[in-house]
């Protein structure tokens, strides 16, 4: 190429001005563009500022790599001749390209930021005129861009990027302001105040998912507010039951409610204390009605709500010390009666069910004895009374009186037993006196009587003897033994003891 000086280049309006420059720019034309828009406003910006960067760079590589020969370079940018001591070197063609980057680092910063602000805020309500301001310093920016000087155009890009940088900090600090505030005002359960904030927070970035929730919960507190004015009278009262199921309504609108998990609590600590005092009544009125059982069942239950409680515990102490007293009561009056009615084993067992609570009470200790003692009496008496005929043995005759004499002391008689007393009484008497007995036999059979002994061999032989049973046994030569039983009384007919039955 020629040394030749070129023509200057016609600058190119960058995409940034919109075909305008920078001071004739209306800011209402950038704040009348729809919000659904700005995504895609952006992109397209930021698409054409790449074509239109490369293609200056085509157009001005001219100008920047001028004609060199022998290591010089002959043009300044505008594609003037340089002065042959101003002839730059490869050094300065490198720094303005860096330059160039730079720029188009600082225009790519701003116009991300841009596109930020659009998108994630509503900066048409609160920082129009700050935006305005910052796009006509990047308009600024392109125009020495298309100048060439790369220098300006990095500080008035740099500038319009840290203005949008500075206009998107604040907004995110003054947004997190209200909306900390409506939070804890929510807390307070003060709507109309949280109102205030969450109105001012979703001016600055309403589609914001937390203030987004942040609203619903405020919508919802004159309702629990209500709810929870409900809850705490039903608490005054004693209706806490009911209480609780209106907390639960105020947990599914609003969980994070202050205080409701307190609230909660103490109802339930509440609810409790109303039921102990309710079971407690119920066990000393049982109590009190000798109704053991129920009043055992009222303090257990009181147990299982409150392990400790010591009224509860003192309750069940004295249902054992009276229901005790009550079985003790209970069971000698039924022993009585039985006693009365000579029912002996009866009598037995309920003197038994006392001793099961203590096997030292003396009075069911002294009451069994007497029951068995009357049981025993009356058995053998009866024995006596249906088998008279063993009093014929001296021992047996004497225990018998003995025991007479016994049962006559008895406390417990009744019909059964006073009649068993005379029969065995008139037996005695019958038995005592002995009475003369006749055995006949032929001289030549050995006899021998139960209780006396070997009577020897005799045609007749009279005997004195106690009334009762006797076995006599007869012997002969020659003849089968005969066994007899006969029963002393007195007026006894004569015995004939005789073998007759000849062995073969």
């Amino acid at each position: 190429m020629s040394g030749s000086p070129r023509s200057p280049i016609t600058p190119i309006i960058p995409p940034l001005s919109l075909g305008k420059k920078a001071q004739d720019t209306d800011p209402g034309v950038f704040l009348k563009q729809p919000g659904v828009k700005i995504v895609a406003a952006g992109l397209v910006i930021l698409a054409l500022l790449v074509i239109f960067i490369l293609w200056l760079g085509r157009l001005f590589e001219p100008q920047v790599q001028a004609t060199v020969t022998a290591n010089q370079i002959t043009t300044d940018i505008r594609g003037e001749p340089l002065p042959a001591e101003s002839v730059e070197a490869p050094f300065r063609t490198l720094s303005l390209a860096q330059a160039k980057e730079a720029a188009q680092l600082e225009l790519s910063r701003f116009v991300e930021l841009q596109i930020r602000l659009e998108d994630t805020f509503n900066v048409q309500a609160w920082g129009g005129q700050s935006i305005v301001n910052a796009k006509d310093q990047a308009l600024k920016g392109d125009n020495h861009f298309i100048q060439g000087d790369f220098e300006q155009a990095v500080s008035a890009y740099k500038t319009a990027a840290n203005q949008l940088a500075k206009l998107l900090s604040g907004a995110e600090q003054e947004f997190a302001k209200h909306k900390r505030l409506a939070a804890a005002l929510i807390l307070s359960l003060d709507e109309l105040a949280a109102e205030v904030e969450l109105a001012a927070a979703k001016i600055i970035k309403p589609q914001d998912p937390d203030l987004l929730a942040l609203i619903q919960r405020s919508a919802k507190l004159p309702q629990i507010k209500d709810l929870l004015l409900q809850a705490r009278n039903l608490e005054l009262t004693e209706k806490y039951a009911e209480a609780l199921g209106v907390y639960a309504k105020v947990k599914q609108l609003d969980e994070q409610t202050p205080g409701l998990g307190q609230n909660i609590t103490a109802a339930k600590k509440a609810e409790e204390k109303k039921t102990i005092r309710k079971l407690l009544g119920q066990g000393f009125k049982y109590l009190e009605q000798k109704d053991f059982d129920k009043a055992r069942d009222r303090f257990n239950k009181t147990l299982q709500t409150d392990t400790t409680n010591t009224i509860a515990l003192a309750g069940l102490e004295q249902v054992s010390q009276r229901n005790d007293v009550a079985i003790i009561l209970n069971n000698e009056r039924i022993a009585q009666e039985h006693l009365a009615n000579e029912q002996w084993s009866q009598a037995v067992d309920a003197y038994d069910a006392i001793l099961t609570l203590d096997d030292n009470i003396q009075l069911a200790k002294n009451g069994k004895q007497l029951a068995q003692a009357h049981a025993r009496t009356e058995k053998v008496l009866t024995r006596i009374s249906t088998q008279p005929s063993k009093l014929s043995d001296a021992n047996l005759f004497a225990q018998a009186n003995e025991l007479l004499e016994e049962a006559q002391t008895l406390r417990y008689k009744g019909p059964h037993l006073k009649a068993l007393i005379d029969s065995v009484s008139q037996t005695l008497t019958l038995y005592r006196d002995p009475v003369l007995v006749t055995l006949l036999s032929d001289n030549l059979t050995e006899i021998i009587l139960s209780n006396i002994g070997k009577l020897g061999v005799f045609q007749k032989k009279v005997l004195s003897l106690r009334p009762g049973e006797y076995t006599i046994r007869g012997s002969a030569s020659g003849c089968r033994d005969i066994f007899l039983t006969i029963t002393v009384l007195p007026g006894i007919e004569p015995i004939e003891v005789l073998c007759r039955e000849t062995i073969r």
